[in-house]
């Protein structure tokens, strides 16, 4: 009996044992399982905290970026390879395409440009001027100076000796320039035209004068550096010539204005050459071949007679019967021109 109440105190006492374990284990499932709630609760909060604060982060920065000015990112500099020959050096012919010779013994300016061999030997264009000659009553002349020189400064009005101006100056050497008649003021219309009529003999105080066509010709085609040289060769004026003048009648009411000026406003433009008295006729063979131009008379556009400068154009067989058309040009020393044609009919005696 005794046995019996020890064995059943054991099985109560296992049975306990066995209940309390049980216990024991579910509540430390529960407790992990609470644990795990917890820790996985927490870590979205914490990866929700995460994104929130990278967002945050995120908008302040973009909010920071574009309230500053967008920076600008310097050019990239782009290396070629180096030439493997030298630079070709420019040639003298782009910066000074000119040559100017000035003839004193003449009067005459040539300009010249370069030719195949790289020398001024090509005439280009050629002007009549006048230069300086010491005159013992006028002190403040001298002789134009021999030599060669180079164009250096230049001026549109060039205040000269006596209080005058001269138009497109461009110094030569010292105080010798080229430029245009003298003018008593900085108005176009102030020539002096007894002056001006000298051009093409000794008449400067020692600078170059040329007409104002001639002298803007110089100042807008030749750099500073451009070579002069002035010379005398009293037995040709240069290749191309000694051009003709213009002479202004000083009684003209226009007689202020160089006429080879191109200034709109100058009167002498609404002017020009002409060619009078061509007419067709008829002559009997055998005369004199001055029929051709008898009657024909030719002007500049300042009205001066310059028929011994006309050129007739065209042949005439005065000895033989037939028809023949002749042409009479004229060009003045203001470059205006006429030209009219004519026929001449050769009968028999």
């Amino acid at each position: 009996m005794e046995r019996m109440k020890r064995i059943l105190i054991l099985c109560v006492l296992g049975i306990m044992v066995l209940s309390l374990g049980a216990c024991v284990k579910e509540n430390v499932s529960k407790e992990t399982k609470k644990n795990s709630k917890e820790t996985t609760t927490k870590a979205v909060q914490a990866s929700t905290d995460t994104a929130s604060t990278t967002k945050a982060d995120s908008t302040t920065k973009a909010s920071v970026e574009s309230s500053t000015e967008p920076k600008t990112e310097a050019p990239t500099e782009t290396k070629t390879e180096a030439p493997t020959e030298a630079p070709t050096k420019e040639p003298d012919v782009v910066k000074y395409p000119y040559l100017i010779k000035v003839n004193r013994a003449c009067n005459c300016v040539t300009v010249y440009k370069k030719d195949s061999s790289d020398e001024y030997t090509e005439p280009v264009i050629a002007f009549t001027c006048s230069v300086g000659d010491y005159v013992p009553s006028n002190p403040n002349s001298e002789p134009t100076p021999l030599g060669e020189f180079s164009i250096s400064d230049k001026y549109e009005w060039g205040l000269m000796l006596g209080n005058v101006y001269g138009r497109y100056a461009c110094r030569v050497v010292t105080d010798i320039l080229f430029h245009s008649v003298p003018y008593y003021g900085r108005n176009k219309d102030t020539l002096e035209t007894d002056q001006y009529n000298k051009l093409g003999t000794d008449a400067s105080l020692g600078c170059i004068r040329l007409c104002v066509r001639d002298s803007k010709w110089i100042y807008d085609n030749c750099a500073p550096g451009t070579t002069v040289i002035i010379y005398d060769d009293a037995s040709t004026p240069g290749p191309l010539g000694k051009p003709l003048t213009i002479k202004i009648p000083e009684d003209s009411p226009y007689a202020g204005w160089d006429p080879t000026d191109e200034t709109p406003e100058n009167p002498w433009n609404n002017f020009s050459a002409k060619i009078e008295g061509v007419e067709d006729k008829t002559v009997v063979a055998g005369v004199d071949k001055s029929v051709i131009t008898e009657g024909v008379k030719a002007y500049d556009k300042c009205g001066n007679d310059i028929t011994e400068h006309m050129e007739v154009v065209g042949t005439v067989d005065l000895t033989k019967a037939g028809t023949y058309t002749v042409t009479y040009k004229i060009t003045d020393g203001a470059h205006s021109s006429d030209e009219k044609s004519a026929k001449i009919t050769v009968t028999k005696q």
